[in-house]
């Protein structure tokens, strides 16, 4: 019997500045009842399962309306272009995620995009208390392992490597 292939999740790092410098993540309790991981309760980022012929940017865009109500204005980091396929079988196209975070034992492959959003945050069926964590709660979080696991080292690397500025963002 051969393995479970991983199955990707796009994992939202929205961000929107704060203050004259600074900038804030969004976070929300993960509040699934159908949840198939330990990691009820914890908090995490919108993120969720890519569906079969849908493309990165498209479950970003689905999974952040369904779990925060919050519209993509704009992908920071992360963002697809179509990649002309010879092979009339394929639809192809490429991205860059801000980072890459494979779990064996969860058996996912987390795809971590930037983005900035717009709308007002909803309370909804998969997600609540949505919140805007400044770069010093993110680190308590953390520290206290109340970040679900699979979202660890991406907010670590953004916390570790952000600019200044949301303009700094863009590659």
């Amino acid at each position: 019997m051969s393995p479970a292939l991983q199955r990707p999740v796009v994992c939202i790092l929205a961000v929107r500045p704060h203050g004259a410098t600074g900038f804030e993540v969004l976070l929300q309790r993960r509040t699934k009842t159908k949840d198939d991981t330990p990691y009820n309760g914890y908090l995490e980022l919108p993120q969720g399962k890519v569906n079969r012929n849908e493309s990165l940017m498209q479950a970003a865009h689905r999974e952040l309306a369904e779990e925060t109500g919050l519209t993509i204005r704009r992908f920071l980091v992360g963002g697809e272009q179509a990649f002309r396929s010879v092979a009339e079988t394929s639809v192809m196209a490429t991205s860059q995620p801000f980072v890459c975070v494979s779990d064996s034992v969860q058996n996912h492959i987390g795809l971590c995009v930037i983005v900035e959003v717009s709308g007002d945050l909803l309370v909804t069926k998969e997600a609540s208390g949505h919140r805007w964590y400044s770069p010093g709660e993110l680190e308590t979080v953390i520290a206290t392992n109340g970040l679900f696991p699979l979202n660890v080292p991406m907010v670590r690397r953004f916390l570790d490597t952000s600019p200044e500025t949301e303009d700094a963002w863009l590659s």
